[in-house]
């Protein structure tokens, strides 16, 4: 269970995660080794994920291709004098599909993220598609860790989490969805099963989850619904389950679907009137161009209002490198089209987030923002009234808490 130490707007107490004590170990990840970088503001250090704890410095050997922390500690002699101890620890950078350091760096507050990358992190095929996602700490000894962002999000939306849980000991995976972020914005038929399904998929084919070795998923908005399927039909493979500011009906008798439906859900229209036809007739071909034109609309206007949206739901600053990443992926060729077929997920969807709920029999942690103007605390409420086991964990906090208040999640 993760323990949220909730605390003033100012505060940056460290996360603390039950059981597991953070550690100096090195955490290596699978990430390209060429990327491309804006600059940064002289406020913030850049550094890598091959940098240990205070008191720590890399050194890199190149003539083995491998970097080498070392951890230098002071004790004394039994005749007073003082020594010092170094440990070192050796860890090779392979991975799938590239080799190379998971850069970190710290914010204008002194707390530890990951670094954008412009050109992303790691990719594993899926159904043919090469989907980016983020890790750290493979080699750590603790439980797999499945992070699933929210929509318009990405992998990088975990920047603060995916480094504290790597240092507590995890083992750490954040998954670029389908037509998110840096995985490819392509048309598909989206909807919650499609995306839960990936979601199960990655717990097994690339964070290694299984009936012996299983995972704790965690996801934000309707990356819990995500979650919170991969969770309920793949229980022989999950450890636990964490909702943040979940999306989803859960009160009874609700249909499938949005709980309330977006601008652009109310004005694309209907999936079942638009998906499997020929669009022969006038009427269907005037109907899915007038959609597609609406949506392409509300994309426009989203993509230049992406600041002032994060404002609106966060309860402290956005800063800059989350309004590039996230207009990093509106730039793609395909984010078009792509937004289309995801403003129709919605109606896509068959399964009912309180049906899922009441499937799973796990452990469940609801780590809440409670600043959220869209999922607000009753929502966290009624969940508790389905699962009265589940474990509340207020954050000062909006929509997004582990990027809102990293210190506080």
């Amino acid at each position: 269970r993760v323990h949220v130490h909730v605390g003033t707007k100012r505060r940056r107490a460290a996360t603390t995660v039950a059981g597991m004590r953070a550690t100096t170990t090195t955490m290596t990840t699978r990430a390209p080794a060429v990327a491309r970088t804006r600059a940064r503001s002289s406020a913030r250090r850049a550094t890598t994920l091959k940098m240990t704890m205070p008191m720590t410095t890399t050194t890199a050997e190149a003539s083995t291709g491998r970097r080498v922390a070392t951890r230098s500690t002071t004790t004394r002699r039994e005749d007073g004098t003082m020594r010092s101890r170094v440990r070192a620890r050796a860890s090779t950078m392979d991975s799938i599909s590239a080799r190379g350091a998971l850069e970190l760096e710290t914010d204008a507050r002194g707390v530890e993220r990951v670094k954008l990358r412009e050109s992303g992190w790691n990719t594993w095929n899926w159904r043919g598609y090469a989907c980016n996602y983020i890790s750290a700490g493979e080699d750590n000894d603790g439980p797999i860790v499945t992070l699933v962002h929210g929509f318009g999000a990405h992998s990088y939306h975990w920047r603060y989490t995916i480094p504290a849980l790597a240092r507590a000991g995890y083992r750490v995976y954040a998954l670029c969805m389908l037509g998110y972020g840096w995985s490819p914005k392509v048309e598909e038929e989206y909807c919650m099963e499609f995306w839960g399904q990936q979601v199960v998929d990655f717990t097994k084919e690339v964070a290694g989850a299984s009936e012996t070795d299983k995972t704790i998923i965690v996801g934000n908005s309707i990356g819990a619904l995500a979650a919170l399927f991969a969770a309920s039909t793949q229980p022989q493979a999950c450890k636990g389950l964490c909702l943040v500011n979940s999306a989803g009906n859960f009160e009874p008798d609700a249909a499938p679907g949005p709980e309330k439906k977006t601008l652009a859900q109310r004005a694309v229209g209907d999936a079942k009137e638009i998906d499997g036809k020929s669009a022969d007739s006038f009427a269907d071909k005037l109907r899915e161009t007038f959609s597609r034109a609406v949506a392409t609309a509300i994309f426009y206007s989203t993509k230049f209002r992406i600041r002032q949206i994060l404002n609106q739901v966060y309860e402290f600053d956005v800063d800059d490198d989350l309004v590039s990443s996230i207009d990093l992926a509106a730039q793609d060729p395909g984010a078009i089209k792509t937004f289309y077929q995801l403003s129709l997920a919605g109606s896509r969807t068959k399964v009912k987030a309180g049906d899922l709920l009441a499937d799973y029999d796990g452990d469940l942690m609801l780590l809440w923002g409670e600043k959220d103007p869209w999922m607000t605390p009753t929502k966290a409420a009624r969940i508790r009234e389905i699962k009265p086991n589940a474990v509340y964990s207020p954050v000062l906090g909006g929509h997004c808490p582990h990027d809102d208040a990293p210190t506080e999640s």
